[in-house]
């Protein structure tokens, strides 16, 4: 098994993209230019979004913050976790061994993954029983049991990747590392356990519930516009459709859920095809592992331009820093000019 993916016994670096490699220079550089790319990506997004969550205290409000966020800090630790990968690229001394260092790495980011995707399926959950049950929502749905349901998310994340020490590669994250893409094999009953316990499972309550969402807000929605009809045909006015007010919001989560289905996709395919033998290839191992990681950035870019809320959040914030680096400026200048003053005065 991943036979193609044999080690260069030339002197030359291993680089999974044939055209990554000049003679000039001894590292992978498209591969370096695209994770490097993706980690600065990763991090800064990251970073504002969970800024911007701290200083704004509306987007609080909506219990689904505790699960973006939690999934905010898993994606920065992907962006920082890429790190990794770009050293080793970049030939760059390691003290353990690349056997270890590539496990670790694949089950770390499988993990932070893991709670994306576990995080995906809580807040349509808890999305369902907002619509469903909106009586008794703030009983069912407290912050101390949303707590205690991301500590289940991280330990159950943590939990079902542990054997792949021992049981195979979890996927195709270590794949920069030689000894991983030439000894680290897939397993296909490891991949069936993984498919059982995490994928379909998420997959299956994200389409449950979205369906059920929408097709509720649409009954809402009909249900509303009837009402507005009737009462407006009675006093001679002409009303207009309002939509459900819980679609909207959903929606934003919808689009982040479909975008990260939709980058994850191809990686799952391969990670199929090849722990079954069906088929094997060094580029689209790189491709579609970096596709996949590249949606730790997506979900910044959709909140930000999905959500009105977090807008102001992300106004406030950078009017916030020009303010700051304004009273700065501000100081500096008139520091300056003071010191040239005195200066003037001492000549005279």
């Amino acid at each position: 098994m991943n036979s193609s993916l044999v080690g260069n016994q030339s002197g030359r670096p291993f680089c999974l993209l044939a055209i990554s490699y000049l003679e000039t220079i001894n590292f992978c550089l498209l591969e370096v230019v695209i994770i490097v790319f993706l980690m600065v990506l990763i991090i800064s997004g990251n970073i504002i979004v969970i800024f911007v969550f701290h200083c704004a205290p509306l987007l609080n409000h909506h219990t689904t913050s505790y699960f973006i966020q939690t999934m905010a800090y898993a994606d920065l630790l992907v962006g920082v976790s890429c790190l990794v990968p770009s050293l080793s690229l970049l030939h760059y001394p390691i003290v353990l061994s690349e056997s270890l260092v590539c496990q670790i790495f694949g089950y770390v980011v499988s993990v932070l993954k893991s709670v994306s995707m576990a995080s995906l399926a809580c807040i349509s959950i808890d999305r369902y029983i907002a619509i469903t049950k909106p009586l008794t929502y703030n009983t069912l749905v407290t912050p101390w049991r949303l707590r205690i349901c991301i500590l289940i998310i991280w330990l159950y994340s943590c939990l079902v990747f542990l054997p792949s020490f021992h049981w195979g590669k979890p996927g195709y994250h270590g794949d920069v590392f030689q000894w991983c893409a030439n000894s680290w094999n897939t397993d296909p009953y490891f991949t069936l356990f993984i498919v059982v316990m995490l994928y379909a499972p998420a997959a299956f309550i994200v389409c449950f519930t979205y369906f059920n969402i929408f097709r509720i807000c649409q009954q809402h929605t009909k249900e509303i516009n009837e009402r507005r009809v009737r009462f407006s045909s009675q006093d001679g006015e002409a009303g207009d459709a309002q939509p459900c007010p819980d679609k909207r919001y959903a929606m934003v989560l919808f689009r982040i859920t479909s975008v990260f289905y939709i980058l994850w996709l191809p990686y799952i395919i391969y990670f199929l095809l090849e722990s079954s033998n069906v088929y094997s290839n060094r580029v689209a191992s790189f491709l579609t592992t970096w596709l996949a990681i590249s949606n730790s950035f997506c979900n910044c870019v959709i909140y930000s331009l999905s959500n009105s809320v977090f807008q102001k959040g992300l106004k406030r914030l950078s009017g916030a820093i020009c303010a700051s680096c304004a009273r700065q400026r501000v100081a500096k200048d008139s520091s300056t000019s003071r010191s040239k003053r005195s200066s003037n005065g001492c000549h005279v």
